[in-house]
C-alpha cells in the first residue's frame, strides 16, 4: 500500500469531517473538531482495515508505525487544505460584501 496516497486520503477525509458544513452535527463530538486528532483515529481505522483484508501482515508494530507515519505525512496536505480554504474564504467575504469596489 502507497502511504503517500494513504496520507492525502487520511488529509483529505480529516478535513473534510472537520471542517466541512455537512458534517456539523458529527462534529459536536470531541473526536472530530481537530483534523490533526481525527486524522489519528481515521489512519488507524484505514491501517486495522488494511491487516484484515491482507491479514498475512498482522503485526501491531507495522500497524503502529504505518498510522503514525501517514498522520505525519498527511499534516502538510492538511496545512494547504486549511490555508487554501481560508483565502477561498477571504475572497468570498469580499465578493459578497455589499461595498465592494470594482
Amino acid at each position: 500500500m502507497n502511504i503517500i496516497l494513504v496520507a492525502l486520503a487520511v488529509a483529505s477525509i480529516s478535513m473534510t469531517l472537520t471542517q466541512s458544513s455537512l458534517f456539523r452535527i458529527i462534529q459536536k463530538c470531541k473526536l472530530l473538531q481537530c483534523p490533526y486528532c481525527a486524522a489519528h483515529w481515521i489512519s488507524l481505522l484505514l491501517w486495522i482495515s488494511y491487516t484484515f483484508i491482507y491479514p498475512k501482515t498482522i503485526d501491531l508494530f507495522f500497524v503502529l508505525i504505518n498510522v503514525f507515519a501517514t498522520v505525519t505525512i498527511s499534516v502538510l496536505p492538511m496545512l494547504a487544505i486549511a490555508y487554501l480554504n481560508t483565502r477561498m474564504d477571504r475572497h468570498a467575504s469580499i465578493l459578497h460584501s455589499p461595498h465592494r469596489a470594482l
